[in-house]
């Protein structure tokens, strides 16, 4: 059915248009179904200078075109309505905003098909993510404090796939399933995680890289909306809780071509192909940079370097969950995938799936060889290294790494520099203020 069609058969009345800035955060258009063919010719105009990490106030004005292939119907929207996903563009020229989010991702694609590599990164996304009753944060000179309101069953060892009493929250998780469902975007199941204090699991079927980008951000979306509705709060934070299981969003990848798997040997009968393992060598190799994309928030790395079976290495491993790339030991055959493991949802989905496909094709090209998967306990091993300790470190690692990502201009200088420009402020940001911590060991010294 045509979005013309559906328009016509529901009675939609608004169409929610919507793009990410550089962050990853959500902006939104709403106009009347009339507008549509006069905004799907010349678009919708906005304010680049507006938008965190779009153009700079000498060349602010940029155009909207709605992309019509994929659209959802909004379940919380009293009026019938339509969200679709738009491309942004450069008022002048009519040209595609290079920098812009989701036309790197789409080039990104456009340079896998056109190296003759594959036709497309398949992807699986895990969204983990904390329900609370309520929450109250405040920071400013004089005060710096967080209380958490949880009122679900804490069961006496950990969460995992844990049914009542101490799932509290699982009406709210078949809801937001069933939300989800009825967008189309294809839920493999949902659980409950290991975090003591009602930590959940969202995973999404596999589907193109694009598609499954867009249904993350629509995930979060809808996550949030539901708790907002219920009274609940609700956090994608990598770490929200010291000293418990921190949250990431796992991407299961497969690269295909003709239809096929290339991370499958058939003729050989290896349990991963060589183009799955120069895949590996590449994100290996760029990982110190890579991080900075797929792991772009402070709170990032106090995630990975807590235990919890976070995945602080740079190695591979099958079935081992401290590494950065696991192969799942429960995949077999054709079915055989990649877990990428370091990424949360402090990314922007769209510049990090870019990212980790640029150097998956630079190992391909490059034929780098990541060695024999490493096996038996990795975490107190000194001779495989670690994943960079902070944001800081991971941005400077990106600025001396940087050409997989300009790879056929996929990435440009401007885009990079103003993402470590920003990603420096924001870490300095947190960094210089005081905190409680602190202020509990070193106060009365």
């Amino acid at each position: 059915m045509t979005l013309e069609e559906y328009i016509n058969k529901e009675k939609i009345e608004l169409i929610d248009l919507k793009y990410a800035d550089i962050h990853g955060g959500l902006h939104h258009i709403t106009f009347p179904r009339e507008k549509l063919k006069t905004f799907l010719k010349n678009g919708v105009g906005i304010d680049g200078s507006s938008v965190p990490g779009f153009a700079a106030k000498e060349y602010s004005d940029m155009r909207i075109f709605p992309d019509t292939s994929k659209f959802y119907r909004d379940p919380f929207s009293e009026i019938p309505t339509v969200i679709l996903f738009g491309d942004v563009y450069c008022a002048e020229g009519d040209k595609p905003f290079t920098d812009g989010p989701r036309t790197v991702l789409v080039n990104a694609l456009k340079l896998l098909q056109k190296l003759g590599i594959g036709d497309e990164l398949l992807i699986l996304p895990e969204l983990e993510f904390y329900i609370f009753k309520d929450v109250y944060y405040d920071l400013n000179v004089l005060v710096s404090c967080v209380e958490i309101d949880h009122v679900d069953s804490v069961p006496p060892d950990n969460g995992y796939h844990i049914d009542a009493p101490y799932d509290g929250y699982r009406a709210f998780r078949d809801r937001v399933t069933m939300y989800l469902h009825n967008l189309g975007i294809p839920i493999k199941y949902t659980h409950r995680e290991c975090g003591r204090y009602s930590q959940h699991e969202i995973e999404i079927d596999y589907k193109p890289s694009l598609i499954n980008v867009e249904n993350i951000l629509l995930s979060k979306y809808i996550i949030f909306r539901s708790a907002e509705e219920e009274g609940l709060k609700v956090t994608f934070m990598p770490k929200p809780i010291h000293n418990e299981p921190g949250s990431g969003l796992h991407l299961h990848m497969m690269l295909m071509k003709n239809g096929t798997s290339l991370f499958y040997d058939k003729e050989k009968g290896s349990f991963i192909s060589q183009t799955a393992r120069y895949f590996i060598g590449g994100i290996l190799h760029h990982l110190p940079a890579l991080i900075s994309f797929t792991n772009a928030s402070t709170n990032s790395y106090k995630r990975l370097f807590s235990g919890f079976e976070a995945p602080k290495k740079i190695a591979y491993s099958i079935a081992n969950r401290s590494v950065a790339i696991r192969i799942p030991g429960y995949e077999k055959g054709k079915n055989v995938d990649i877990e990428y493991r370091p990424s949360d949802a402090m990314f922007n989905p769209y510049l990090a799936v870019a990212a980790i496909l640029l150097a998956g094709i630079d190992g391909i090209v490059s034929k780098t060889n990541p060695g024999k998967p490493i096996s038996g306990d990795i975490d107190n091993d000194s001779n495989v290294k670690d994943v960079p300790r902070g944001l800081l470190d991971s941005l400077e690692a990106l600025d001396n790494d940087r050409v997989f990502l300009k790879r056929g201009d996929v990435f440009s200088d401007f885009l990079l520099d103003k993402w470590i420009y920003l990603k420096k402020k924001e870490y300095w940001e947190v960094e210089l203020r005081p905190s409680v911590a602190e202020y509990i060991r070193y106060f009365g010294r």
